[in-house]
């Protein structure tokens, strides 16, 4: 209990999220019913902080961890930020230090990428629910809200003018040194850049992502030789009584594999009444090269009807539906595109994938 006042004194802060549900339906033309989590908000808990150091400048960090609040374990890297690392994983969100000023900020360490932030463009606020976020991670892109937008050994710039905001990264990825044996070994290097307009009511941003592959990760047994390259427009228009948002992307030679290239664009409506809010998205998608072949052509789609409820400043309460149309991918090509193990969960690599349909209403808190 005396833990709290010394850190707040030495201008640190304690915050997270804690967010849980209850889902029932169908996954993946599977029965799911139980508790998850991290579904309008990832669960996390982080100490930030600031020092005014004079002259203007000020010092400041950023440590959080995800976590499962279903089952209490710990938030993993994903396998590309893992590959090749030793030690235990901790910290998996963010790790960063920097120095603001009249410049802006810079920032060193683990960090999200400009694409990481695409709630201004999204009716579902980026929410996992939402279509752009189901609809990027299956199509294996880094422009997404979800862990592929949170890059290592990375230096960051923000600044801004006005309504303007410009952001940038690049990542020295995981293997910053080259080896003897092999041509482009070690190069896993991202950049990022994104400029967004804030004019209050009008919203609007673009975002660029480039992704370096080394020649030695593998997709579905083919080798990523390729760079992956990424752009991403969105734009919200608020009406008072009413909110329209949506977006448009596209990734080409993604995961680093060439021909497998993913286009999604999503729309939705969010509307306020009261402490409550009414949200609607629908997202569509075209795949082209899934399996590495002339063919694999699918346009996977996806809505979500979602109501939330403010029952305090920190607390809400949410319920809704999701669907997801795989548009005939089989559990082979899911595995390609490194949605499932080997297992296949329990499926043949030639069955269709089924549809995903679920209800699901839960509670978040933030603190």
């Amino acid at each position: 209990m005396w833990v709290a006042p010394s850190v707040a004194a030495a201008g640190i802060e304690l915050y997270g999220v804690a967010d849980a549900f209850v889902k029932f339906g169908e996954w993946r033309g599977d029965q799911t019913v139980g508790v998850d989590d991290s579904w309008f908000s990832g669960d996390r808990i982080g100490l930030r902080g600031k020092e005014s150091l004079g002259d203007g400048l000020v010092a400041t960090f950023v440590l959080e961890q995800g976590y499962a609040l279903d089952t209490g374990k710990s938030e993993v890297m994903s396998r590309e930020d893992s590959l090749k690392n030793e030690g235990s994983e901790v910290l998996t969100r963010q790790a960063w230090v920097g120095l603001e000023g009249a410049f802006g900020r810079v920032a060193l360490g683990r960090q999200y990428a400009p694409g990481y932030f695409t709630y201004a463009y999204d009716a579902l606020l980026s929410a996992v629910p939402s279509p752009q976020s189901w609809l990027s991670l299956l199509g294996r892109l880094s422009i997404t809200p979800n862990s592929p937008a949170r890059w290592n050994n990375a230096v960051t710039w923000e600044g801004g003018f006005r309504s303007l905001t410009f952001s940038a990264i690049h990542s020295a990825g995981n293997r910053e040194t080259a080896r003897a044996d092999g041509p482009g070994e070690g190069d896993d290097d991202k950049d990022g850049v994104a400029l967004r307009y804030d004019g209050g009511a009008f919203k609007a941003g673009a975002i660029a992502h480039v992704v370096r592959f080394d020649g030695e990760h593998l997709v579905g047994g083919r080798v990523a030789d390729e760079t992956q390259k990424e752009g991403f427009f969105g734009a919200s228009y608020d009406f008072g009584v009413l909110r329209l948002a949506g977006s448009w992307q596209r990734g080409v030679d993604v995961q680093g594999v060439g021909g497998f290239d993913v286009s999604i664009w999503q729309f939705g409506v969010l509307v306020p009444f009261g402490p409550n809010n009414l949200h609607f998205a629908y997202g569509k998608s075209r795949f082209e090269g899934v399996g590495g072949g002339e063919g694999g052509r699918f346009s996977p789609s996806s809505w979500t009807v979602a109501w939330t409820r403010a029952l305090s400043k920190r607390t809400t309460a949410y319920a809704g539906y999701t669907a997801i149309d795989h548009d005939g991918l089989d559990w082979g090509q899911m595995q390609w595109l490194g949605q499932t193990d080997a297992a296949r969960n329990g499926h043949a690599a030639q069955e269709t994938v089924g549809d995903t349909g679920f209800f699901f209403v839960g509670m978040r808190h933030v603190f």
